[in-house]
């Protein structure tokens, strides 16, 4: 898989002080400031709070709200980028000790393209993690550039290494898409502690805990079918290693640390190459007949890249992290931020205009539920502000990838409306008393 380079410098880049769940950095330059590649822009004292830093040389024209993938606006630092590739210097890490090595992670502003601090997934207070999963079942080689396919296995491999270390875990895995042959063949016979593994299948009732006995080693690598959604961390815990997570849990609280291939290759370069976390690897879709990938710097605008790979057509709408789940863009003006993976564009002939009709009950929506929801009874109960029902119905199981949608033949907008009763209860419960209706509290009903 080819990917490319944005060499061409934008007009400006816009980086968000807010890419991670937690406390929003504050900045740490100002108006007229110049700034290096790699050069820490934006930090918290905050434990939940991942570092920022700027992806190019250049001059800070401003400090103030812009627009932010995630649909809203955020304080971000503008910077005027100047045709220069000089940088901080990189320092590479020997010999660190579990502790210095999770402060290395947040001092390098690695966080988990869901959102979390990765050193926060490692070391959650009050937690211990035993087990390090990294998810590369929709990896797509998106981590970064790799040379080659043994290339992408070993720094991953190595990659986990420093993620178990730096949580204290003793066991870990690296899990594959079944249909990912070139990842498959990369790790098949990878050795580890001078063993060569072999790629497992995750089949029938087994779990991680077999193939550690069979491979007799506390490190695996397993393949399974990809699991869309952006909720899906429980289901994949519970898929992986049988432990079953609770409704308003994560994983951390049953000893499971997940992380993703972006995340993995940002440690890499951090230790390796004293690297921050700046630039990222993004897919392009709606350009041509294929899927583009780029190496951009973050902080790059959606508009640029979308240039940059040739698109020349009217754009009818943007969507950012893909096409089911993602979030549309009212600004090509928004830029890629560590948590971006997919940008997909449609042509206004594209886009889907069908109005919704009532529900012909034929149950499809049922059949794709990949954790056994009623998704057609969630929606109407979502529809009606009836939350406390959806809540009873284990709505918060839901893990938001869309397939119910898709298959839906009455066009109804069913995961929007899961979304919002998952919302709407996750406020209303936040300090109401057991027995008190949500729905009070909302507005909805004639509640305030």
């Amino acid at each position: 898989m080819e990917i490319k380079t944005l060499d061409k410098l934008p007009e400006k880049i816009i980086i968000p002080l807010r890419q991670h769940r937690g406390a929003v950095c504050e900045p740490l330059v100002k108006k007229g400031d110049r700034v290096l590649i790699g050069q820490k822009i934006g930090d918290s004292e905050e434990y939940y709070s991942s570092a920022v830093h700027s992806s190019v040389c250049g001059e800070v024209i401003a400090i103030e709200e812009a627009a932010h993938p995630d649909g809203n606006k955020s304080m971000s630092v503008i910077i005027q980028p100047e045709d220069s590739n000089e940088t901080v210097v990189f320092s590479p890490s020997k010999d660190l000790t579990p502790e210095k090595l999770a402060e290395l992670i947040k001092e390098s502003g690695i966080v988990e393209h869901y959102g979390m601090p990765t050193h926060t997934v490692l070391k959650p207070t009050g937690k211990n993690i035993d087990t390090v999963l990294i998810n590369a079942t929709s990896s797509e080689w998106i981590g970064g550039t790799f040379g080659t396919p043994k290339e992408y296995a070993s720094q991953v491999m190595d990659a986990l290494k420093l993620l178990m270390k730096a949580a204290g875990a003793k066991k870990g895995a690296i899990v594959l898409r079944t249909d990912d042959n070139d990842s498959i063949d990369a790790f098949e016979g990878i050795e580890v502690d001078n063993k060569k593994l072999r790629v497992a299948p995750l089949v029938g009732g087994r779990k991680i805990g077999y193939y550690f006995n069979e491979q007799e080693s506390d490190i695996v690598v397993l393949s399974q079918e990809r699991i869309y959604g952006k909720k899906i961390l429980n289901f994949f815990t519970y898929n992986v290693t049988g432990r079953k997570v609770r409704i308003g849990c994560d994983p951390t609280d049953v000893g499971v640390a997940v992380c993703g291939v972006k995340s993995a290759k940002a440690l890499y370069d951090a230790v390796h190459e004293g690297k921050p976390f700046y630039d990222t690897v993004v897919s392009l879709e709606g350009v041509s007949n294929h899927m583009e990938y780029i190496l951009v710097k973050i902080g790059t605008p959606f508009k640029d890249i979308i240039e940059a790979c040739g698109f020349t057509g009217d754009i009818g709408k943007i969507i950012a992290n893909g096409v089911r789940t993602g979030v549309a863009q009212y600004t090509d003006q928004v830029p890629v931020t560590k948590g971006t993976t997919r940008i997909s564009l449609q042509k206004p002939e594209e886009i889907i205009r069908d109005q919704p009709v009532a529900c012909i009950h034929c149950a499809r929506c049922v059949d794709v539920c990949p954790v056994s929801l009623v998704p057609s009874r969630l929606n109407v109960m979502a529809d009606q502000g009836r939350f406390d029902e959806c809540r009873q119905m284990h709505i918060g199981n839901c893990i938001e990838c869309g397939r119910c949608a898709v298959v839906c033949p009455s066009r109804i907008h069913i995961l929007q409306l899961i979304r919002y009763a998952k919302n709407a209860i996750e406020k209303a419960y936040a300090d109401a008393a057991p027995k008190e209706s949500s729905n009070l509290k909302l507005g909805c009903c004639g509640g305030e």
